[in-house]
């Protein structure tokens, strides 16, 4: 037999084995009785969305909206191989989140502190880890915290405007997306890290462009993060991690160099970093708990510094930018709602002697609504992903989610577009959050970020 006759013959056997393995795989959740979609070769279910041609969102409310009108409480589907649970009823999406958290306290990504040390915050943590670390950053998250940024997020604001004033004297038609991002980017560039990133005036400052690298994903990035995801040990070994390592090595050469910059110079700031470095230096926070700052371990150590520098700045400017970007979207739709905010707007500022203030900015219970309707609508993620940390009894069934199967809820596109939990679904009214409305909701319809169980 010739040498290509050979490997011929091999590769055929090699996929026949491979095909027999994804239908044993494909199986799993039908020997269980779990509700499924058929999954397809070889990408299970997610073969929209590795090829592209379907968001993440959109596949998620198309898989929700398959299983729940059978009247499915839960269900499964497949990526590539890998089972993954998706609860349905409110009622179970509760207990996995709030009532039964105990085993559901593992968000299931990825992070490796050896290897990627920006991958370990507070977002992938989980267990003991998670709580103390926790504890540890919650009082940098008070109201009081967040007034002390205001001047610096309101000087951002005044350069937002120049550059507005300056670009409709030469353009009639402006892409406000792109402004939203870059001015995102210098409030959490300088409340985070207290660098003037100054995007506004330089759409190609770096910490825009790495800011967006995070966030445009070539092919490449989709397959990284197929592997992290389905196979987590495979991504230690192979040293992969969520974000491109340009990224992860930018940010943190940014937060380890401007750290040691304000201690060789003695310079403070009230921003976020300035918090993490009374931390490193095991310094109290006014309203951290004894509990906590009276271990001995409390202090944060540097890369745990650099972590959470790195999650606010990721996670704060692309969801503000974006949560913006669709509520100016119904505003300019819907003018009679763009009009009363003005007015309670222009009312307020009154009241503030014409000045926007942090006061003046939580006393615009109109402009609330309007931001809750538009989360409702155009929430941040598409889904919360959990890990079950151990075997978990569905109550009132026999079906046993078991240790460390991921969990993917689908609470917020999926849910929060649901008629039966909102009637008219794609009707923006922000009446819906109105006191009385507010009473009617649903518990666990609305969490565009979570539960306060573990929301950071």
């Amino acid at each position: 037999m010739a040498l290509s006759d050979a490997l011929f013959l091999l590769s055929l056997v090699l996929l026949f084995v491979l095909i027999l393995y994804y239908q044993y795989a494909h199986a799993y959740f039908r020997k269980r009785g779990i509700p499924t979609l058929p999954p397809t070769f070889p990408f299970g279910n997610i073969t929209s969305i590795i090829f592209r041609t379907q968001s993440i969102n959109a596949r998620i409310v198309d898989i929700y909206n398959a299983l729940k009108p059978k009247g499915h409480a839960f269900g499964g589907i497949y990526f590539f191989t890998v089972p993954v649970f998706l609860p349905i009823s409110l009622e179970l999406i509760r207990n996995i989140l709030v009532k039964d958290f105990n085993h559901f306290d593992d968000r299931g990504i990825h992070f490796d502190e050896e290897n990627d040390p920006v991958s370990a915050h507070l977002f992938s943590l989980y267990g003991e880890k998670w709580k103390k670390l926790r504890a540890k950053l919650s009082p940098a998250f008070t109201a009081g915290k967040i007034k002390y940024m205001f001047d610096t997020i309101q000087e951002c604001g005044d350069i937002m405007i120049e550059v507005l004033e300056e670009m409709m004297q030469n353009d009639n038609v402006i892409e406000i997306k792109d402004i939203l991002a870059r001015f995102t980017t210098d409030v959490i560039g300088s409340c985070a890290f207290g660098i003037k990133c100054n995007s506004l005036k330089n759409s190609q400052a770096e910490f825009r462009v790495m800011g967006n690298r995070a966030f445009v994903h070539t092919r490449a990035d989709f397959v990284r993060n197929a592997v992290v995801c389905a196979s987590p040990s495979l991504a230690k070994t192979l040293r992969l991690g969520i974000f491109p390592s340009e990224v992860s090595n930018f940010f943190k050469n940014a937060v380890q160099d401007t750290i040691a910059f304000r201690e060789k110079n003695k310079v403070t700031r009230n921003d976020f970093l300035q918090l993490l470095i009374k931390m490193l230096k095991g310094e109290m926070l006014e309203e951290q708990p004894l509990e906590v700052t009276d271990e001995k371990e409390s202090p944060l150590t540097l890369n745990e510094a650099t972590a959470q520098a790195f999650i606010f700045f990721l996670a704060g400017f692309e969801t503000t930018s974006t949560s913006m970007g669709f509520t100016i979207l119904e505003l300019a739709t819907n003018q009679d709602i763009q009009e009363k905010a003005r007015k309670e707007v222009m009312e307020t500022l009154k009241m503030f002697d014409g000045k926007v203030t942090h006061d003046a900015i939580v006393n615009l219970p109109y402009m609330e609504k309007i931001l809750l309707e538009s989360l409702r609508k155009y929430p941040p993620a598409p889904a919360y992903c959990r890990k079950c940390t151990k075997d978990y009894q569905i109550p009132g069934t026999d079906v046993i989610i078991p240790k460390d199967m991921t969990v993917l809820i689908p609470t917020t596109m999926a849910v929060q577009r649901d008629p039966e939990y909102y009637p008219d679904p794609e009707l923006f009214d922000p009446e819906r959050f109105s006191e009385d409305n507010k009473l009617l909701m649903k518990e666990s319809a609305y969490l565009p970020f979570g539960t306060k169980t573990i929301n950071f």
